[in-house]
């Protein structure tokens, strides 16, 4: 350790620079008291932080509750462990999905990549010398159904990039681009002008909710089958048009949701411009969290096994703060289960604690 803790600081700063995630500069920090003195802790205004905001007319909901939403950034990373960790206190594979984010003092804070419920273990139960963290992707959530808007500082109201379509269902960056796609599964991409650009037929599946995943290096739309009808932009503007009535909205947002029911995955054969229905994710793993959806391969975790789709599945709009809400898709015999009943696809997951089936 001597010889590694007399490296020259210029070194050392070049060394740091090329970290990307602030974990990483505080597992730096770690190594000895040379290397903590040479590189600054890392700063918290270099990325979105969380903060409330108040959303202006016409997303303005009537009862107080819903009246403010959070904008939150954080990091989807694999934690690989590069040593054997014997804390008592929790069971840890050898490489799991974790979310990094940080609270509104700063302070960073471990999530569940899924559910966005925070973890009770933190970084001070972790030795970060023994941990390495790989950034899958990151993750803005800051959502309202079905409209696609923009919203600069300072204005008084929000600007609408497609008055005509109030059925959007994700958004995702791909090779640089915004593209998102609508219910009936339409992928667009939005240039530099905020311009919304139809990118792809109309995928016309029978599903009730579409997703975009990212999955080497090639676009996918999932196509989500529930057993009743969403709510839809609609159902809040009919809320609006009776004076916005705080009782009828928030008996809207307690509504019971519809459930998923089975899964089709489609990819773009983009030299014939035609949809291509996938059978098999072979090792692929897709999981569609509440503000990210991103795929990872079964071989680059512990326990992981692949051909199948994590998701949030919750009757209701507060419940699903919670492992009990994450669900399974299996593509080879299409069944559907809750995480609590296969703890062993909890592994790849830190940590991997399963709340109630109810």
């Amino acid at each position: 350790m001597s010889q590694w803790a007399d490296l020259p600081k210029e070194l050392l700063e070049m060394i740091s620079k090329r970290l990307d995630l602030r974990v990483e500069v505080l597992r730096f920090r770690a190594v000895c008291s040379s290397w903590r003195c040479s590189v600054s802790p890392p700063s918290f205004d270099q990325e979105i932080p969380p903060f409330f905001l108040k959303l202006p007319p016409p997303i303005r909901a009537p009862d107080p509750i819903f009246a403010d939403a959070v904008l939150m950034q954080t990091t989807i990373c694999r934690m690989e462990f590069l040593s054997n960790y014997s804390n008592s206190s929790c069971s840890l594979s050898n490489s799991s999905l974790v979310k990094v984010g940080e609270s509104k003092h700063g302070k960073l804070q471990l999530f569940h990549p899924i559910s966005n419920q925070e973890t009770k273990e933190s970084f001070i139960s972790l030795n970060l010398l023994d941990l390495k963290f790989v950034q899958l992707s990151k993750a803005c959530l800051l959502k309202w159904p079905g409209k696609l808007g923009y919203w600069r500082y300072g204005d008084k109201e929000w600007t609408l990039l497609d008055d005509r379509n109030f059925e959007y269902d994700d958004i995702i960056v791909y090779k640089g681009q915004f593209y998102v796609v609508d219910r009936w599964g339409t992928v667009s991409w939005i240039d530099s002008s905020l311009k919304v650009i139809q990118y792809s037929p109309s995928l016309y599946g029978c599903g009730g909710q579409k997703n975009l995943v990212e999955s080497r290096g090639d676009l996918y739309v999932v196509d989500r089958y529930l057993d009743g009808e969403r709510r839809t932009w609609k159902d809040y503007e009919n809320v609006m048009d009776t004076n916005g009535n705080p009782l009828r909205f928030s008996r809207l947002m307690r509504k019971a949701r519809p459930m998923a029911v089975d899964f089709r995955v489609y990819k773009l054969d983009e030299e014939w411009g035609t949809w291509v229905n996938i059978k098999s994710l072979d090792d692929r793993i897709f999981i569609l969290g509440i503000d990210c959806s991103f795929s990872v391969s079964c071989r680059d975790l512990s326990g992981g096994k692949g051909n199948c789709i994590y998701f949030y599945n919750s009757l209701y709009e507060g419940q699903g703060r919670s492992d009990g809400a994450i669900h399974v898709f299996r593509f080879e015999d299409h069944s559907i289960d809750n995480l609590a009943v296969i703890p062993e696809f909890s592994e790849i997951f830190w940590p991997a604690i399963i709340g109630s089936s109810a």
